[in-house]
């Protein structure tokens, strides 16, 4: 059998290169072109399965090609759109265009072949159901199908059955009622249909399933037409491939594919409608919202096919938790059925549309988490899980369906916060959330002005001769206890509160500072501070740069200014500007954590960068992760090509380091070599030598 073709359509190489590696992992046979004009060209030699099109592209973009290969191709090619817009408008013009389904960015590599094959399935379920229905047009274009002449007390009076009509064992005879010929809930579906077609005098159609003697399933239609006042024609036909057809298309929209649950889709609408029932009826439902402790792990250490394996499991657990009889809790009869759905990843969620009083829920939460602490067995070992159970009931904690999954959510990660493997009601003062953002808020403002923040600086090791040449600041915040706080814990919501402007600014004078010490001492080391996008965008930033050097004495050349490729996404006269005037100064600049944004090549061929940093989430695994290999050496391909310098950060083995060497990174960090170190400590550790990672066995010698 020969493999699915899909051609990728990208002018950025990076992306093509990382979308060619993924579907190629997944078995799928790629082809790639630069932007819309070449795909055309290549679609107008080659017979291609899917088409995947970005849709910012030079000449003609991802809609113009889009739209060209529906005028030749009609709706059976499947088109997916890469974008990076995630506005309305945009997904609106890609689905006008003739988009069968859109992919936003950043793309999530492992998971991007199950989307292919998704959309594959789906479109090919869909032009099979096409496919099926004009079938059908055309038996009845050529009279195919089993014709019934019947008079004014509905018996059969003439019979011509076709060959592909109705089966045989289901066929009604001459001579028979439609009371006698069928069961009575369909004799009086047809007779019904019948009055309707003689007094309104235009042909009615119904269908209806039949219990037929072979035990198959079947499925009929039956459009009837009136002749006069008494006589009347019912032609009958078998659609039962088409009701199957649609169920299918029916379950790949409202049911997940791994594990047969209901997906998101459907928990939502029966959610909603399980609300108005029971507003109607003034009684109480609960939700449930769930996930594995620990489940990533099992991915990372086990594979996603252990992963999917353990899903599985867990929902058939689920499944039996509920089945007929299987309930103990209070006044079970009114307890109703319960509904469970996998919103994604390791995240469950259960309905439980009728219950008496809060504990109800408590009693199958408790099941739940029982059931799934014993042992699982996947690929021949035993594996232990546990579950956190979030609980919100309605009307108490929310109206609405989106509030009572959001509440069940808080009260899960509340389950998780005190110990994992339990359950917890949602209770208001959980969304005293809030009145910690105010005390964190009230905190950090606290750190600014009595100089609680602190630098701490973690090394590159240059490649070549195991030297350093640049260190890296990082903040950290000492709260009055004496506690280190990491920046994961406060910088995010510096960036939501408006306070990263001033802290970042505290960081660049600091770091400044440091270095112009170090450098009156001897020391030759670059400095690298982060910028955030908001510090980018913000007004003042060449001023404050200027004013940190100037008042520290520090040359230029000696800060280096890390900036996240989402900072620069904008790629306008105000992004070129500033780097413009950065370079100008002689500062240097690195584009951090690359490879997780929106990496663009036509962005980056523009941009005026010195080092590309490769994210540590590339580095973990190495050397035994396939993948990441892959993604890094096409990385250091792509800083090479654009004469950018490369830096890893992660590297916590020896392994790791001396594969980067070979591939040719020009330096490293992580903890193989330091962890970040106060500024007085520095000194003492720049003078140190690592042995060169090409080639060279590393053995770290701290003493």
């Amino acid at each position: 059998m020969s493999s699915t073709r899909i051609l990728v359509a990208d002018d950025d190489p990076t992306a093509r290169l990382l979308m060619q590696a993924a579907l190629g992992k997944s078995g799928f046979e790629v082809a790639v072109a630069e932007d819309g004009e070449e795909a055309l060209q290549a679609f107008a030699h080659a017979t291609f399965d899917m088409v995947l099109l970005d849709v910012e592209m030079p000449r003609l973009d991802g809609y113009a090609v889009c739209r060209e290969l529906r005028r030749r191709c009609g709706d059976a090619l499947p088109i997916l759109m890469v974008t990076g817009m995630d506005d309305t408008a945009s997904i609106e013009a890609a689905f006008e265009a003739g988009a069968t389904d859109f992919v936003a960015k950043p793309i999530s590599w492992p998971l991007l072949g199950h989307r292919v094959r998704y959309v594959l399935r789906a479109t090919r379920a869909a032009t099979a159901l096409r496919m099926a229905n004009a079938r059908n047009a055309a038996m009845l274009d050529a009279f195919p199908d089993t014709l019934l002449r019947l008079d004014a007390a509905d018996r059969i009076v003439e019979l011509r059955a076709a060959p592909t009509g109705v089966p045989s064992c289901c066929m009604p005879a001459v001579g028979q009622t439609l009371a006698e010929a069928y069961p009575h809930e369909v004799a009086t579906l047809l007779a019904q249909a019948l009055d309707e077609a003689r007094r309104s005098r235009q042909p009615s159609t119904v269908d209806f399933p039949l219990a037929c003697r072979t035990g198959r399933p079947c499925h009929q239609e039956a459009r009837v037409s009136a002749i006069d006042d008494g006589e009347a024609l019912c032609l009958l036909r078998d659609i039962t491939e088409r009701k199957e057809y649609e169920t299918r298309i029916h379950h790949l929209a409202y049911f997940d594919s791994l594990t047969g649950l209901a997906n998101r889709r459907s928990f939502l609408e029966r959610l909603e409608r399980e609300i108005r029932r029971a507003l109607q009826n003034k009684w109480r439902l609960a939700v449930l919202f769930l996930d594995l402790d620990r489940f990533k792990s099992i991915n990372d250490t086990l594979g996603h096919a252990a992963g999917d394996a353990l899903l599985q499991q867990a929902a058939e657990r689920l499944r039996a938790i509920t089945r007929p009889g299987d309930i103990v809790a209070h006044d079970t009869d009114r307890m109703g059925t319960a509904e469970f759905a996998r919103l994604g990843g390791d995240e469950f969620t259960v309905l439980l549309p009728t219950i008496s009083r809060p504990d109800d829920a408590l009693a199958i939460a408790e099941r739940i988490r029982a059931s799934i602490c014993a042992p699982f067995a996947i690929e021949g070992q035993e594996l232990c899980v546990t579950t956190s159970v979030g609980i919100a009931v309605f009307p108490d904690d929310g109206e609405d369906a989106a509030t009572l999954i959001k509440h069940a959510d808080i009260a899960m990660y509340d389950a998780k916060a005190n110990g994992r493997n339990g359950c917890r009601y949602y209770n208001p003062a959980l969304t005293a959330e809030a009145v910690h953002r105010v005390e964190l808020e009230a905190g950090l403002r606290r750190a600014l002005a009595h100089d609680e923040l602190v630098l701490m600086y973690q090394p590159q090791v240059e490649v070549r001769d195991g030297s350093i040449a640049t260190v890296e600041a990082l903040v950290r915040w000492q709260t009055p206890d004496g506690r280190l706080v990491p920046p994961l814990e406060f910088i995010p919501f510096a960036e939501e509160c408006g306070l990263i402007d001033a802290i970042g600014s505290w960081v660049l004078r600091r770091a400044c500072h440091d270095a112009a010490q170090w450098q009156r001492r001897g020391l030759d080391l670059r400095v690298a501070v982060n910028l955030s996008p908001v510090q980018f965008r913000a007004s003042g930033l060449l001023d404050r740069i200027r004013e940190a050097l100037a008042d520290s004495d520090l040359p230029a050349e000696r800060l280096e200014l890390e900036i996240t490729e989402s900072a620069l996404m904008a790629d306008d006269a105000d992004t070129h500007a500033t780097l413009a005037a950065l370079r100008t100064l002689g500062i240097g600049i690195a584009l951090d954590d690359f490879g997780t944004g929106y990496s663009s090549l036509s962005c980056l061929k523009r941009l005026p960068l010195d080092k590309l940093k490769i994210d540590r989430s590339f580095v973990s695994g190495l050397p035994d992760d396939v993948d990441n290999h892959a993604i890094v050496r096409a990385i250091v391909a792509l800083a090479r090509h654009l004469g950018f310098r490369i830096a890893a950060e992660g590297v916590e083995t020896a392994a790791q380091a001396e594969l980067l060497g070979e591939l040719e990174a020009d330096s490293l960090q992580g903890y193989l070599f330091s962890r970040a170190v106060p500024a007085a400590e520095l000194e003492a550790l720049a003078s140190r030598r690592w042995p060169p990672a090409r080639g060279t066995q590393f053995r770290i010698d701290f003493s």
